[in-house]
């Protein structure tokens, strides 16, 4: 069985885009392996513990996706397939804390960016603090790895499988927001 590597881990916007491109590409048997960032799933692929990986490499509002960009310039790579997924991003917060508490927002870099005019006008008060993926804010805040004064920016399946309060959803700045999303393998 082949293994696919992807950005994130469960409940991030990523394996969604990750569990659709094996359908579209004929693979849904195929393992799916949470690596988190782009350059975990580079070095997976280089020493072959992976057969595949899935990247964002591109959103429609705050452009490409750098860590992308950093981790496969000059690499060879062959694209088997792409999938552009509508991205809804949701605040969440922990369960008992007032909105009052809050004093930052923790999610990926991409998501600051796509949600940066929606913030400033509801939430200017809370300052950002970028950490490696959407859904590792909800996981990190629900076991107490981040303050309880953060809210975080995910999924909104993240943010409820790890039972956090929901504070609103789809702060996205576009209501076209949309991630494209790559199935790839490295050129032999």
């Amino acid at each position: 069985m082949d293994k696919v590597g992807y950005m994130g881990i469960p409940g991030s916007f990523s394996e969604i885009a990750a569990e659709e491109l094996l359908k579209q590409e004929g693979l849904a048997g195929a393992e799916l392996v949470p690596l988190v960032c782009a350059q975990n799933i580079l070095e997976a692929l280089r020493e072959g513990s992976i057969a595949y990986g899935v990247l964002g490499v591109r959103n429609s509002t705050a452009g490409p996706v750098s860590e992308f960009v950093r981790a496969f310039d000059g690499v060879s790579y062959e694209r088997i397939g792409e999938y552009v997924l509508p991205i809804h991003h949701c605040l969440f917060k922990k369960t008992g804390i007032e909105l009052s508490q809050l004093t930052e927002v923790a999610t990926h870099p991409q998501a600051l960016r796509q949600t940066d005019h929606t913030r400033e006008q509801r939430w200017p008060q809370l300052s950002e603090k970028e950490i490696e993926d959407t859904a590792i804010g909800a996981e990190w805040l629900a076991r107490g790895e981040l303050p309880e004064s953060t809210a975080v920016i995910c999924s909104m399946k993240a943010g409820k499988s790890w039972g956090l309060d929901l504070i609103a959803e789809n702060i996205e700045d576009s209501a076209e927001n949309k991630t494209t999303f790559w199935l790839l393998k490295l050129e032999k």
